[in-house]
């Protein structure tokens, strides 16, 4: 039985250095389980999932994060929403994309919402051929301008993220002799290809080899993969279609089946379901 995926946290205090250590294994393995995806599309899938979900350690408590990327060569949609918490929801289509780009162009919208109904955070990054392998980094670089890497595992379903921390802004005028963020992943790639190859799993076994090394142990959070649809969410994002159409929905039909694209649950709707109020407001 899989170990529930986790995110770890852990401090360089010298080198100013924060990692974020992300075992997938368990998410990866749902995921495979919902989504009818295959080959090098899944394998494509899987390193956004992982590149991604490390991103979760920028969240303060109450936030969520969405990633929308639109590929236009090759065509695809990616979407993944997350937050503080560790709740994950994720797709792409289409279902039978079977392909693993090595560069991408398109355009991703990042949207961080806030607790209490504050204005959502939107950036939109544009993407010309970029190396897939390197658009979550890109991400990181101009929306969250932060001087971080996100790495994935190529031995499994695990990944970092490397960030060097800003100076207090009363020594922001020192030099003070740490290392770069390139320079630290240079002098640490053995040990993160080392950890990577372990393929470690319990919080016992991840976080000894770190405090081995040096890293004080910060925290963890569990990360698991969870779609709060629903029936009457169901009913409520069809109800604006039914309104402008409702024959077009139903093809002549009392009744039609719904299914939701991120976790594949079917519901069938009712004609005169459509016909009530919003239960609540609508969500994409």
């Amino acid at each position: 039985m899989l170990t529930d995926s986790r995110l770890y946290s852990f401090l360089d205090s010298a080198q100013g250095i924060a990692i974020h250590f992300f075992d997938g294994q368990k998410l990866v393995h749902d995921l495979a389980i919902t989504h009818n995806l295959r080959g090098d599309g899944f394998a494509f899938f899987r390193d956004s999932v992982l590149g991604a979900i490390p991103l979760i350690s920028f969240l303060k408590s109450g936030e969520s994060l969405g990633l929308y990327l639109d590929s236009s060569e090759p065509f695809f949609r990616l979407k993944i929403e997350t937050n503080f918490a560790g709740f994950v929801r994720t797709l792409l289509i289409p279902e039978e994309f079977e392909t693993f780009p090595d560069k991408i162009t398109g355009i991703t919208r990042v949207t961080k919402l806030f607790p209490h109904g504050k204005t959502p955070y939107t950036s939109v990054v544009s993407f010309h051929e970029e190396q897939s392998n390197n658009v979550f980094n890109k991400l990181i670089e101009e929306s969250y301008q932060a001087n971080a890497k996100a790495i994935v595992s190529p031995h499994s379903d695990q990944s970092l993220l490397i960030h060097k921390l800003p100076k207090l802004n009363v020594n922001s005028e020192l030099k003070d002799g740490t290392l770069s963020l390139e320079r630290y992943i240079a002098t640490h790639e053995d040990f993160f290809d080392k950890i990577f190859q372990q393929n470690l799993s319990s919080v016992e076994h991840v976080v000894k080899p770190f405090e081995k090394k040096g890293f004080a142990y910060l925290s963890s959070r569990h990360v698991e993969f969870y779609c709060p649809c629903s029936l009457e969410r169901m009913q409520d994002n069809l109800r604006m279609l039914f309104a402008q159409d409702p024959e077009a929905l139903f093809a002549g039909k009392q009744t039609l089946e719904a299914k939701c694209d991120y976790c594949k649950k079917t519901y069938e709707i009712n004609r005169d379901d459509l016909k009530a109020p919003f239960t609540k407001d609508p969500i994409n």
